[in-house]
């Protein structure tokens, strides 16, 4: 079996709608927002890509592109292709495969949850949408003194899933100023919450959000065929 033949549909196939999908971790020490990480490292982005839940293996590896680029996402084979940053204690992965599904999983959450186990030291914020005329999103953020946050749900709408409290999660990572800077406010309903902004303003308390003159490298890789499955119907399907 080759691995285009776990996918109902061909590499050329148009993506059927759009989201954004990012997950971070920053390893003590935290270098503070006034703190830019060193360059980029290939060697542990190629390192960090092949442990990631999502990939069964690299199939290759492309050229490097800049960090503040916007992914291209046009055809189903775009949905093989992760960036990966690493600048010191920093590292950033952009993966589709880590968008919600409307079904109740959250692969925010699960990869989140398995770096903590593998990093109990380490900040991670995650975070991602799709758009179904509607945003689907979740957003899982954790701080390794013990503040958590989940949330997920549609924009606009009733019945979100949220644990944990802002407040607590903004101050664990030093980071209520930055919340008060942007505007936040932290008494909103849930599904009209800027969890985007949670998200920056957490960020922001351990490590420089600035990507400006960052790069990332770029993988395609291989998935299982349950990854392929979540992402054909997130992609995908109409």
């Amino acid at each position: 079996m080759t691995y285009d033949s776990c996918w109902d549909f061909p590499p050329d196939e148009p993506i059927a709608r759009h989201g954004e999908f990012s997950l971070t971790l920053v390893r003590p020490p935290f270098p503070g927002p006034g703190v830019q990480p060193p360059a980029h490292d290939p060697e542990e982005a190629r390192r960090f890509v092949g442990d990631f839940g999502t990939i069964e293996g690299v199939v290759e590896e492309l050229a490097p592109v800049p960090a503040t680029d916007a992914v291209p996402l046009g055809t189903r084979a775009d949905l093989d292709l992760v960036r990966v940053g690493c600048w010191g204690g920093v590292t950033e992965i952009k993966d589709p495969a880590l968008a919600p599904h409307s079904d109740g999983t959250f692969p925010t959450l699960e990869q989140a949850e398995l770096l903590e186990r593998r990093f109990p030291d380490a900040a991670i914020v995650a975070s991602a949408t799709l758009d179904h005329a509607m945003t689907y999103g979740a957003w899982s953020i954790h701080h390794p003194n013990g503040a958590r946050l989940f949330a997920a749900g549609w924009h606009g709408e009733d019945g979100w899933d949220v644990d944990g409290d802002a407040r607590a999660v903004l101050a664990a990572f030093g980071a209520l100023g930055f919340a008060s800077d942007a505007d936040l406010d932290l008494d909103a309903d849930p599904a009209d919450f800027d969890w985007n902004g949670l998200a920056r303003a957490c960020l922001k308390g351990v490590t420089s959000i600035d990507r400006r003159s960052r790069t990332m490298s770029v993988f395609r890789v291989h998935r299982s065929e349950e990854v392929v499955g979540d992402m054909e119907e997130n992609w995908l399907e109409t």
